[in-house]
């Protein structure tokens, strides 16, 4: 009696880890696509924030994306405003570059197909940033965000960054993970 005890806790066990190992590898939401600035404030309130914005992600291979960013500040319309991420699938998540992404952090609802940053200053004030951007399938027209959408991509395929930080693919992306929200959790 107890053997079958025993070999049904053992199966028990297998299936249970079976399962555990499947949800694991499930994949993530698509994240594929672009996302115009909703809004952009900032606490305490400044001109540190956007006017405009853009976010393109396209899908590298099977565990990497490139998150393509371009904006236009408040205060400054004229100043670069952009920035380009690349990001790694694992088992357990996905992970930003850890280059120039510790004081920022991303959020994606699949729900609302909303993608939040929080971005946190270096000023005197310690300001925080919440700039919110949702799915939009109209194409940029805004020339000053297109021009600094193509740096940003030319920035990310350059080859002597490629020849100084090394492929995308051979990078480390273990500090900042790109967060779900999950229905009926709101973002910060």
């Amino acid at each position: 009696m107890t053997s079958f005890f025993s070999l049904k806790g053992a199966a028990a066990a297998v299936a249970f880890s079976l399962c555990f190992h499947a949800s694991a590898q499930t994949s993530l939401p698509d994240l594929a696509g672009d996302y115009n600035l909703a809004s952009s404030t900032t606490v305490p309130a400044s001109t540190w924030g956007y006017s405009k914005g853009r976010i393109s992600i396209k899908q590298l291979d099977d565990k990497h994306l490139l998150i393509l960013f371009a904006c236009e500040w408040k205060r400054e319309p004229k100043a670069v405003c952009g920035d380009h991420y690349f990001a790694q699938q694992r088992d357990d998540g996905l992970y930003l570059q850890d280059m120039n992404t510790d004081a920022l952090r991303l959020y994606f609802d699949p729900a609302s197909r909303k993608l939040t940053l929080i971005s946190r200053g270096y000023d005197a004030k310690q300001s925080v940033r919440h700039d919110i951007f949702s799915a939009t399938s109209a194409p940029l027209t805004d020339a000053a965000l297109l021009r600094r959408m193509k740096r940003e991509q030319s920035n990310a395929s350059d080859k002597e960054n490629l020849r100084v930080f090394g492929p995308y693919q051979k990078r480390d992306y273990q500090n900042n993970r790109i967060e779900f929200q999950h229905q009926g959790v709101t973002t910060p």
